[in-house]
């Protein structure tokens, strides 16, 4: 029914890892996540050429994502490149679930026809979530038309616990209750997306969790052993073959933690058995104590709202180079206008430059060059006593000097805390696994430890430039050791 041209694609990269699916598929072992990513930025879809023309063919999205704008970004790369990358060279994921944006517009509106999905629940104001097919299904189809494909390769049910969490829907219910129910729920999903996949709509299911890896007795446990029995009972050549969770340096449960068959194996262990498909996502962006690690050498700084600087940084470039533009018909001399360009040539250049710095002194070389260049451009434009000029240039330099302070609270965050931090983490790998990542920048130790464990299949990285490319393509050239429960042990004791 489904075409696979994954062996041949990838006999293009002989340098790169992939894994053989129960489908017959071959994965990177590398795939490319989608959260956050969208049309409104151009690097987003060009990072991801990037990654499929280097080997990297699994691609992970939802429908909630950038609210459907991850798909719709994706689905235009896909026709982008179509004459050199088939679509059956691709694993194409996504989720489905969550109701938000324009789906909750959607959801609204039955509401209102007085035909609203059945059996959805609010998560929060704006924000629903539902898995009966209904819902399901409407998604599937909104989902196909934003990635302009005919079929998934896989969809995942996207964070079922959710049920598990709402306590006012659960309050005098026991613990027995509430599992049965949630799993009667799961069973339904999980028919109708057998006859998705009778259909030709999907080529597989499973789910993506993140309280896979927990604890047999926690109360919002997804446990993969009750959804596989599901599965079978419903079908004995079932579809049920993906799963996704957290796993990093900090949240380390799915392999260690054992919480299947009667808790004798951990999460990987057990799908590993089971031949069930192991993808990983997070491994950069941990999160322990509601506080989000990042595992990475550049990360974002608490208290800085990175959108609005950027947003901020693109405004005043955006009125630079109107400005450049202009300067022939301005009364300025060749020296002044040299000044000005090269002013603003500097400020335009922040958009690319802000976050990449390597050290504090680098950025207060550039900062004092820029300051410099400003300040004598500030000088051009007052010799010509134009008012509203003035008046222009000044707001510019304020706006320009509220920029460059919050890029340098970043910039003393970045390099005070995330040195201290990653000392620690650093020595804390050299005890867990002497000898077995050193050297290696601490993304890429990120992104090589979880493909230490045996089972999984694919690493997500969610790529938002070519950087993060490089760095993976880069990582992935590493020789890396196998690690097993009693090594990861080590790592979860710190």
């Amino acid at each position: 029914m489904f075409e696979d041209t994954t062996k041949e694609y990838s006999s293009h990269f002989p340098e790169l890892q992939y894994t053989t699916w129960p489908s017959g598929q071959l994965a990177s072992i590398a795939g490319f996540g989608t959260y956050r990513i969208g049309r409104q930025d151009p690097e987003h879809q060009i990072s991801l050429m990037k990654a499929l023309m280097s080997g990297i063919n699994v691609i992970d999205t939802s429908a909630n994502y950038s609210d459907g704008e991850s798909e719709r970004a994706i689905g235009e790369v896909l026709k982008h490149i179509k004459h050199d990358i088939k679509r059956s060279d691709l694993i194409v994921i996504s989720k489905l679930g969550y109701i938000e944006g324009e789906s909750f517009t959607r959801s609204e509106q039955r509401k209102a026809e007085q035909n609203p999905y059945p059996e959805a629940i609010e998560l929060e104001q704006g924000s629903e979530y539902c898995i009966h097919p209904e819902c399901l299904e409407e998604q599937l189809i909104g989902s196909l038309k934003r990635l302009q494909i005919d079929y998934l390769d896989v969809l995942l049910i996207h964070n079922p616990e959710m049920f598990l969490m709402q306590k006012q829907l659960l309050e005098g219910k026991s613990l027995e209750e509430i599992r049965d129910m949630f799993y009667k729920k799961i069973s339904k999903a999980f028919e109708w997306l057998e006859s998705a996949v009778e259909k030709g709509l999907i080529r597989s299911y499973g789910i993506s969790s993140n309280t896979f890896p927990l604890s047999a007795d926690h109360p919002h446990t997804c446990s993969l052993e009750q959804c596989l029995n599901i599965a079978e009972n419903i079908k004995k050549d079932h579809h049920f073959h993906v799963i996704q969770f957290p796993f990093n340096l900090i949240e380390t449960e799915a392999a260690t933690e054992l919480n299947q068959e009667d808790e004798s194996l951990t999460l990987i262990e057990y799908a590993e058995a089971h031949d069930i498909v192991c993808l990983v996502n997070r491994p950069l962006n941990a999160i322990r104590n509601n506080t989000l690690i990042r595992l990475t050498d550049n990360g974002f700084q608490d208290g800085i709202d990175e959108q609005a600087l950027i947003e901020d940084i693109y405004q005043i470039a955006m009125a630079s180079d109107t400005f450049v533009r202009n300067i022939d018909i301005l009364p300025y001399d060749q020296k002044d206008r040299d000044l000005l360009v090269d002013f603003i040539t500097s400020v335009a250049e922040l958009q690319t430059k802000w976050r990449n710095f390597s050290s504090m002194e680098e950025w207060h070389t550039y900062r004092n060059m820029m300051l410099s260049s400003m300040a004598l451009g500030l000088s051009a434009i007052n010799k010509l006593q134009d008012e509203s000029m003035i008046k222009w240039s000044m707001n510019m330099a304020k706006q320009l000097a509220s920029i460059t302070n919050t890029i340098n609270r970043y910039n003393v965050v970045k390099f005070d805390k995330m040195a201290q931090r990653n000392v620690y983490i650093h020595s804390v790998l050299e005890k867990a696994f002497p000898g077995k990542f050193t050297g290696q920048p601490l993304s890429q130790i990120a992104f090589n430890a979880a493909r230490t464990v045996k089972g999984i299949s694919s690493v997500l990285i969610g790529a938002r430039n070519q950087l993060y490319i490089d760095d993976v393509l880069e990582a992935m050239q590493k020789n890396i050791p196998v690690l097993d429960r009693v090594d990861w042990m080590g790592m979860k004791l710190h």
